[in-house]
């Protein structure tokens, strides 16, 4: 079991862990996560547990309605993109309720061309200001780069999945700017990708 919380609220966590190791014999540990980057660091917390512990379970569960808010909502975009199924508790706290999430991860879905060009896009500042600008910080191809921003007749581009926003600037360049999503599937250890 593993806790997520704010680094003020540490002591209460190890604590109330302590109990449940004591009652149930579960190791736990406690991840904290600070106010001002309450969404990338739940995103990287979620990620180092699931790339220490995810390989020993079946299926992971996330309680996304326990805690502060931001934490659950943070959690459950975390669930959204990881493809974890997230549950929450209804009113009278009795029955578990479990969240719609997709049968596919982002990260599934994602190919390593979409994750290159991604990373590339925020090592850059998260603005491209011309496909050849992208081209020469890939190293893939402007045809490439633009069926991959663009998306295809079958395939959904960065843009459709909504990670980048596409504008077009001085004759007709494009320039890209990484959205949230975008960035924080960056921030993200877990972009195992599919094939190209």
């Amino acid at each position: 079991m593993a806790f997520i919380c704010f680094d003020s609220d540490k002591s209460k966590a190890e604590e109330f862990a302590r109990k449940i190791k004591n009652v149930l014999g579960l190791p736990i540990t406690v991840n904290l996560v600070t106010k001002d980057n309450v969404i990338r660091d739940t995103m990287e917390r979620v990620n180092e547990i699931l790339n220490i512990e995810g390989r020993n379970f079946q299926q992971v569960l996330m309680n996304v309605s326990s805690g502060d808010k931001l934490i659950g909502c943070a959690a459950l975009s975390a669930a959204f993109i990881n493809g974890i199924k997230a549950f929450g508790m209804d009113s009278t706290k009795s029955v578990p309720l479990l969240m719609p999430v997709l049968k596919l991860s982002y990260n599934e879905i994602i190919s390593t061309a979409k994750i290159k060009i991604l990373k590339t896009i925020d090592g850059m500042g998260g603005t491209i200001n011309s496909l050849e600008e992208l081209e020469q910080a890939s190293g893939l191809g402007k045809p490439l780069l633009s069926y991959h921003v663009q998306g295809g007749k079958d395939t959904k581009g960065l843009a459709n999945l909504g990670l980048v926003e596409v504008e077009r600037g001085d004759r007709g360049k494009m320039i890209i700017n990484l959205t949230t999503l975008g960035k924080l599937l960056v921030s993200s250890n877990t972009l195992n990708a599919s094939s190209l």
